[in-house]
C-alpha cells in the first residue's frame, strides 16, 4: 500500500498535470466518480468530444395532507440529459449538458463552461454556466446524489440545483504530509438562487445588467486528510452572498427591490473502506444558515410585499453502508426553518437501498416521510431507475 500522503494526492489528482486536471477522478467520500473524458488524448490531432446520456425515472406512490394535492401513484421521467465534452488543447477543456426536465416540460441548457487548467500549478479559471461551487452536494446534479431528492434545507435556502453565469478560480495545495485542501472563489452575474414561495406568490428576481457591487459571490474552502489506513475525513465551509434582488408578486404588480442576503455552510464527511475497497461506511452531514432578506409576503389588501429580514437555519445527516461494488443502503434526516413569517419547521427522514445493476445502470428503492408545522405531512414510496450511456460529463469539485 502507498503512503498516506501520496495516497491522498493520487485520491484527489494534485499529483495529476496541470493540462490533465479535469480528467482525473476525484474520490471524495459518499460521491461518485465517473468517467468524462473524451476518446482521444489531449496530443492527438482530431476532434472527438465525448457525448453522453443520462436517462433518470421515477415511479411512486404519495400519501400527502396537503389541500389540493394529488395521492396515488404516478411514473415520470424526471429528467433526460445530453451532454458534451472535451480537450479543446492542452490547456481549455469544456463540458455543456442540456436537460429536458418532465416537472417543468422545457428543455434547459444547465450547464455549459470553459476550464483553463495551463497554469503551472493547480489552479483552474472556470468560465460560462455551471454549479456554484457550494457544500458538498449542490455541484452534483439530482441523480448523481446518494439519495433520491436533495436534502430539504439545500433545496428550500438554495434551490434544487445552483446554476450561475461568471467565473471561478480554484487550486489545490498537498498540506501536511497527509492532507489536500482546496479553495474557490465565483463571481456571477446571474445566479439562480433564492426563495420562492407558491403560498405567498412571492419569487426572487435578478435585474439583467450589474454594478460591480450587485455581483453574485461565492466561496468554498474544504480539506480532505487519511484518518487510518482506508479513511478519508472531510471538512468544508462555503458561503454565497446575493448582493442585490428583488421579490416579485406577478399576479398583484408588487415588487421590492435593493434587497440582499447570504446562506452559509458547514460540512463534515466521514468514508471508511474495507481493505479490498469493495466496501465500507460513509457519514455526512451540512449545517446552513440563511441571513437577511429570506422571504417576502403580500398584504391582506394585495397593496404592499411585507418583506422578512431575518435568520433561519437546518441541517441533515446522512450514512451509508457500502455492501459491496453493487448494493448499498442508508438513512438521511434532515430538519429546516422556512423563511416566512413565524419560521415554520420540517423534519425529514428518507430511508433507502441502493442497487447498481451494471457500471450504467442503477435501481433504487426508497421511503420517506416529512413531518411539516403547516400541516403538510407526507409520506412517499419511490422506485428510481437511473441509466448512464456514455461518460457523464461535469465539472464538479469538492
Amino acid at each position: 500500500m502507498c503512503s498516506p500522503s501520496l495516497r491522498v494526492a493520487w485520491m484527489f489528482g494534485i499529483l495529476a498535470a496541470p493540462a490533465s486536471a479535469q480528467d482525473s477522478l476525484f474520490r471524495t467520500p459518499g460521491m461518485p466518480a465517473r468517467a468524462s473524458s473524451g476518446q482521444t488524448d489531449r496530443f492527438s490531432n482530431e476532434f472527438n468530444p465525448a457525448i453522453g446520456v443520462v436517462i433518470d425515472a421515477i415511479v411512486d406512490h404519495l400519501d400527502t395532507d396537503v389541500e389540493m394535492a394529488d395521492d396515488g401513484f404516478d411514473a415520470t421521467v424526471r429528467s433526460f440529459e445530453a451532454s458534451i465534452n472535451g480537450r479543446v488543447d492542452p490547456d481549455w477543456w469544456l463540458y455543456a449538458t442540456v436537460v429536458y426536465a418532465d416537472e417543468d416540460e422545457e428543455i434547459e441548457l444547465e450547464e455549459a463552461a470553459s476550464h483553463f487548467t495551463g497554469f503551472d500549478s493547480n489552479t483552474t479559471l472556470r468560465f460560462g454556466r455551471f454549479f456554484a461551487d457550494f457544500g458538498k452536494q449542490m455541484q452534483a446534479h439530482v441523480h448523481d446524489l446518494p439519495y433520491p431528492e436533495r436534502p430539504g434545507v439545500l433545496a428550500e435556502y438554495l434551490g434544487d440545483e445552483l446554476p450561475g453565469t461568471g467565473a471561478q478560480i480554484d487550486h489545490w495545495w498537498v498540506s501536511g504530509d497527509a492532507s489536500t485542501l482546496r479553495a474557490s472563489f465565483g463571481v456571477f452575474a446571474d445566479l439562480e438562487r433564492g426563495h420562492e414561495d407558491d403560498d405567498a406568490g412571492t419569487a426572487v428576481a435578478l435585474d439583467d445588467r450589474k454594478d460591480a457591487d450587485e455581483l453574485a459571490l461565492s466561496l468554498r474552502a474544504t480539506q480532505f486528510m487519511d484518518v487510518g489506513e482506508t479513511g478519508v475525513f472531510q471538512w468544508g465551509f462555503s458561503a454565497l452572498h446575493l448582493a442585490d434582488f428583488a421579490f416579485e408578486d406577478e399576479a398583484n404588480g408588487l415588487t421590492e427591490d435593493g434587497l440582499s442576503n447570504t446562506v452559509y455552510g458547514l460540512d463534515l464527511t466521514y468514508g471508511v473502506d474495507s481493505e479490498d475497497g469493495l466496501s465500507g461506511w460513509t457519514f455526512g452531514g451540512e449545517y446552513l444558515i440563511q441571513s437577511g432578506d429570506i422571504g417576502a409576503e403580500t398584504n391582506g389588501a394585495a397593496t404592499a410585499l411585507e418583506v422578512l429580514d431575518d435568520d433561519v437555519s437546518g441541517f441533515y445527516a446522512w450514512g451509508e453502508r457500502r455492501f459491496g461494488a453493487k448494493s448499498s443502503a442508508g438513512i438521511l434526516y434532515g430538519q429546516l426553518e422556512h423563511p416566512e413569517e413565524g419560521t415554520p419547521s420540517d423534519n425529514e427522514v428518507t430511508a433507502y437501498y441502493t442497487r447498481n445493476l451494471s457500471e450504467y445502470a442503477r435501481l433504487r428503492f426508497a421511503v420517506s416521510q416529512l413531518d411539516a408545522d403547516d400541516g403538510g405531512d407526507e409520506t412517499r414510496l419511490l422506485i428510481q431507475l437511473t441509466t448512464f450511456a456514455g461518460p457523464h460529463a461535469h465539472g464538479v469539485n469538492w
